[in-house]
């Protein structure tokens, strides 16, 4: 065992180090949208995304069971995962506080795509997904989605965040989509 090697799991100080540790690491971020059976827009910003395979084409979320829209992805199977660009901060921020919930979906050009769940028109990409696998594990849930569709609009700058903050790339502005 490491000499500062921590004991236990869920300690104070070993959930501290773990979530600067994490705040190190540099995330795209996200917006996971879903829609329920009234038709009500329900989404949470979130950096833990990543793709699974491309046979069948597949992506993982994390969401936790506290956020709003956790229950509406677990009942209805759907979900979009929209990519922010650098303009982006603004919505990313609404959508992750729970005290400006009444303000999702209203900063921002919403279309509604497959099965009316919405997503951010001018997002670097918009997939949308099918529950495959759920795993809990913690206070999150890890949903494996296949993916339905795909929605690519032109390549922009990406929205990141790292160290407690929102970063901007500098993308070449060569980036043509194949």
């Amino acid at each position: 065992m490491h000499a500062n090697a921590k004991t236990g799991t869920g300690t104070p100080d070993l959930c501290a180090e773990f979530r600067s540790a994490m705040g190190r690491l540099a995330s795209s971020v996200t917006l996971i949208t879903t829609v329920d059976g009234d038709s009500s827009p329900h989404g949470l910003a979130a950096t833990a995304f990543s793709s699974v395979s491309m046979d069948p084409a597949s992506v993982l979320i994390c969401v936790n069971r506290s956020a709003s829209a956790s229950p509406v992805i677990r009942k209805t199977k759907l979900f979009c995962v929209s990519l922010l660009q650098s303009e982006h901060e603004k919505i990313s921020t609404i959508f992750s506080r729970s005290d400006m919930r009444g303000q999702r979906f209203v900063e921002g050009d919403w279309k509604a795509g497959i099965h009316g769940i919405r997503y951010l028109v001018d997002a670097q990409a918009a997939i949308f997904c099918e529950v495959a696998h759920e795993i809990e594990h913690g206070t999150h849930t890890i949903i494996v989605g296949n993916v339905i569709d795909v929605v690519l609009p032109d390549v922009q700058e990406p929205l990141v965040y790292v160290g407690g903050r929102y970063r901007r790339l500098e993308t070449p502005t060569s980036i043509v989509r194949q």
